[in-house]
């Protein structure tokens, strides 16, 4: 456009300093010529640009399809690999797509891989008991091995992979004979797992993906968490006549040390505690998780309201008790830290508590 108002305005030019008819005549002729030229080379241009356009879009698109093909490729290239467990080395040939697990953790494990097994165990209970997990696992069609995993059912669904704990090492033998084995421990750290189990089922790049954004989480909801850094928090399970479960053994470090939170310092406690030891920790906040094999009709705070040992908490008298309906928060379990750190802000974020 630019170059034909400027051919445009030398014709002109021209057209105005040449004296008689027959100038005037050639004059317009060379316009004309000019014009037409002009017009062919702009819509020319605008052809071209219009090419590229749709050529740049089409290479965009191959590049993304050749790169989602790529990965997949380099998944399936990455095979057959050596996997070293606890029960020794095991060759995974390929890709394995029947994956069974007779461990209802490794459920877990791999639902957040967005990998599900064929068979599992556990899966009733999984449905009955813990709310998270069956959300992920519903309609997905997976076997259930049952809480004592039945071989039989196992050989039946014919799996090219098994990914069992360590509470089956001695049955490691039979279970090669099914399908190749892998052994990893039942209650590892968490992160470790999820990338062992990446590991052996190509999705290791998943994996990351996955621990990155729990960090980005955490680190984001640690800094907004701030402000209850002076105040004490507490996991514990009500077990049965008021008798509560501590643990001290670090299942907890994702939340305390990820989220700033912090401890209560004299709770060293490893088992059951009475409710008078519980209320002489004294929390400022105390999370109470469901036990799903001794619940408790509805709840501990409804059950304890009239206890006076109970009521004698700080917890209890500023409304910081938090009730968390699924029980998988203490366990050995992914999908349960990545919840976790999400139930936990929720209760805690609000700063009129």
């Amino acid at each position: 456009m630019i170059l034909l108002i400027m051919v445009l305005t030398i014709v002109i030019d021209q057209f105005r300093t040449r004296k008689g008819e027959v100038e005037k005549m050639k004059t317009m002729k060379r316009f004309t010529v000019m014009l037409c030229a002009c017009l062919l080379l702009i819509a020319g241009c605008g052809n071209h640009d219009a090419n590229d356009v749709k050529e740049n879009a089409d290479k965009e698109k191959e590049v993304v399809q050749q790169t989602v093909a790529g990965n997949k490729a380099a998944s399936a290239a990455a095979y057959p690999r050596t996997i070293t467990h606890l029960s020794g080395k095991t060759i995974v040939e390929a890709k394995p797509l029947k994956i069974a697990t007779p461990y209802i953790s490794f459920v877990d494990y791999m639902a957040v891989l967005d990998t599900y097994p064929i068979a599992g165990q556990g899966i009733e209970i999984i449905e009955r008991n813990f709310p998270s997990l069956s959300k992920q696992i519903a309609g997905k069609g997976i076997q259930d091995l049952g809480m004592e995993t039945n071989l039989e059912k196992l050989l039946a669904v014919q799996p090219d992979l098994i990914i069992a704990a360590d509470d089956m090492k001695e049955q490691y033998e039979r279970l090669s004979q099914i399908a190749p084995t892998v052994i990893f421990p039942q209650a590892g750290e968490w992160r470790e797992t999820l990338k062992q189990i990446a590991e052996v089922i190509g999705e290791e790049e998943k994996a990351e993906q996955v621990l990155a954004e729990f960090d980005r989480k955490s680190a984001e909801y640690k800094e907004k968490l701030a402000f209850r850094q002076y105040e004490s928090v507490l996991f514990t399970m009500y077990s049965d006549k008021e008798m509560f479960v501590m643990w001290n053994d670090g299942r907890f470090d994702p939340f305390y040390k990820g989220l700033g939170l912090k401890p209560v310092e004299a709770a060293q406690a490893n088992g059951q505690i009475t409710l008078e030891s519980l209320a002489a920790l004294n929390p400022d906040h105390l999370f109470v998780i469901n036990n799903w094999q001794k619940p408790i009709q509805g709840g501990v705070r409804e059950a304890m309201k009239i206890s006076k040992v109970w009521n004698s908490m700080n917890a209890v008298k500023n409304n910081r008790v938090y009730e968390l309906a699924d029980p998988s928060l203490p366990g050995p379990m992914a999908l349960a830290k990545i919840d976790g750190i999400e139930e936990i802000m929720q209760a805690m974020g609000k700063k009129d508590q």
